[in-house]
């Protein structure tokens, strides 16, 4: 069984939902992230209509400007009324936003903090050229057993700083570009902390918008590359899964 660490079915068209959702029972689980309020709703909407999927409701960088006082009370209200809540994600902090770091971060901690006072994991979304990341987490958790910094893209070096910390690591679709750093980064993590994902419909494959269903090739792909049977590897990443999002 596969699973796809971080996608986002309600940014899919209907007819791609239509052919997952026919897929979903023999083919996998799916850890559907929202990026505002409007989508948590739609996230959850699905995650109660479909038994493989689970909601990470979240706040991306990219609408930190729409974050106002009553915000917080809306998640906790999504929260108290749902079971299939796997995670607070995706936050986290993103220098290409026209929006300043200040402001992405003050919306960052609010949602840290949310996801520590109802024992949530967290899926961070960082892109930044610096590590400005880990001195805000370190404010909110000593260990980083429930934080995923899922679209990795960074060397091994912070691989391993982040991994020496207990987080988790998901590899998106962006590996199949074959970019070195990136590459390096998938062989070097162990195989306890590793997940896949398929960031769709986002992330695209030869410029082609992707879905859920694309996380087979991705599979394949970091077996081929960690020279272990895809199935194998399957089995780690389920109970990585089930570990950090308690599936």
């Amino acid at each position: 069984m596969f699973i796809d660490a971080h996608c986002h079915i309600n940014a899919l068209p209907t007819i791609i939902r239509s052919n997952l959702y026919a897929s979903l029972p023999s083919f996998g689980i799916c850890i559907d992230s929202s990026i505002n309020y409007a989508t948590t709703v739609e996230s959850l909407q699905i995650s109660l209509q479909q038994e493989n999927v689970y909601s990470a409701i979240g706040f991306h960088p990219l609408c930190a400007q729409e974050y106002n006082n009553d915000t917080l009370e809306l998640y906790k209200n999504a929260v108290s009324h749902s079971d299939k809540i796997a995670a607070i994600g995706e936050i986290g902090l993103d220098e290409k936003v026209p929006i300043p770091l200040s402001q992405q971060e003050a919306v960052l901690r609010k949602f840290l903090e949310f996801a520590k006072d109802n024992s949530l994991p967290v899926i961070i979304h960082y892109r930044h050229a610096g590590d400005v990341i880990t001195p805000i987490l370190d404010d909110f958790f000593s260990s980083y057993e429930k934080i995923v910094f899922h679209c990795f893209s960074y060397d091994a070096k912070f691989l391993h700083a982040v991994i020496a910390k207990g987080a988790y690591i998901s590899f998106s679709l962006n590996v199949l570009r074959k970019q070195e750093r990136i590459l390096q980064s998938l062989i070097a993590c162990p195989l306890e902390r590793l997940l896949l994902e398929t960031d769709s419909p986002y992330m695209k494959i030869n410029q082609q918008s992707s879905s859920p269903l694309d996380i087979k090739t991705l599979y394949e792909f970091a077996g081929s590359l960690r020279r272990i049977d895809p199935k194998e590897l399957a089995q780690h990443i389920f109970s990585n899964a089930k570990n950090v999002f308690s599936l």
